[in-house]
């Protein structure tokens, strides 16, 4: 299908000022963030370093830029009425203004997110967290597949309430350990348990998707959970099922590795804050693949 030139020049391609302010606002978000600090092999640069270690976050430039919009003009030039007798001078509006934030801002939708990671602080911080992870070596006496069955439905539930990096940060250490002392490939626990910490399908609070889809309000929590826990049931079976088969061969899952022992037991010494990755099979572990912690 083709466009006529007719038809190019009736397109609007040409957006308002107000538009494009908004525009460069965005781009600006989005430069600063990615050059904030950009870690490097030997060093890290950006204008973050500018500052005090902990001082610019991602949170303060959204906060930033949100600031500018309640400032910034929606018109180049002020406008003017000029009257019969008069000259008025009206100021121009911002682009944005808080009696749009305030109607329009879906407040409950941040309430819920904003409980959902102080439930997520509160369960490592009473040492909720750390207990569940131990409880889990109960299931040592149960086969392997099965007992990794069970962990990812548990891990698909906790993580509804809890952010991925956290769930991933309180059961990865946990289970690589119990793998070990099982003297199964800590991969076989691990890697399936880490795909399942990003099935958060249930409710707003799981992830930031979740929660823009039910601000619109055209459904109920209720509504999300019953189609998120069929998309649990259903996920977990086929990871389940894709580690068993080609990713049993692939990874070479039968057998324990000898770098097992050595590495996991360095990870004993890494606080649970820390999450903890774990890339590659025994036979490229040494040589390009390692236990990598990042800061929440």
């Amino acid at each position: 299908m083709h466009l006529s030139l007719k038809g190019i020049k009736n397109l609007n391609f040409l957006c308002s000022f107000a538009e494009k302010a908004v525009l460069g606002h965005f781009v600006l978000l989005v430069i600063l963030w990615l050059t904030r600090e950009i870690k490097l092999a030997d060093r890290s640069v950006g204008w973050a370093l500018l500052f005090t270690k902990g001082y610019v976050t991602d949170a303060s430039i959204a906060i930033t830029i949100a600031v500018l919009l309640f400032i910034f003009p929606s018109e180049l030039f002020c406008k003017r009425d000029y009257g019969e007798t008069s000259r008025k001078i009206k100021p121009v509006a911002p682009l944005l203004d808080w009696k749009s934030v305030h109607e329009k801002l879906p407040w409950n939708v941040i309430i819920l997110l904003g409980g959902g990671f102080a439930l997520a602080d509160a369960c490592k911080a009473s040492g909720l967290s750390r207990w569940l992870g131990e409880e889990m070596k109960v299931f040592e006496v149960v086969p392997p597949w099965l007992m990794t069955i069970i962990i990812m439905y548990i891990v698909s539930f906790f993580t509804e309430i809890t952010s991925n990096t956290s769930t991933a940060t309180i059961f990865i250490p946990v289970l690589a350990e119990l793998a070990t002392g099982m003297n199964i490939h800590p991969l076989y626990i691990v890697l399936p348990v880490a795909v399942t910490t990003s099935f958060a399908f249930m409710l707003p609070v799981a992830t930031p998707p979740n929660a823009i889809v039910f601000s619109y309000g055209h459904l109920r929590v209720v509504d999300m959970a019953k189609a998120g826990i069929v998309l649990n049931i259903v996920c977990v079976l086929v990871v389940s099922l894709a580690t068993n088969t080609w990713g049993y061969a692939f990874f070479d899952l039968g057998t324990f590795p000898t770098w097992a022992s050595s590495v996991l037991s360095s990870t004993k010494t890494i606080p649970l804050c820390k999450p903890v990755y774990i890339f590659g099979n025994d036979t490229m572990f040494n040589s390009s693949t390692m236990i990598r912690t990042s800061s929440l």
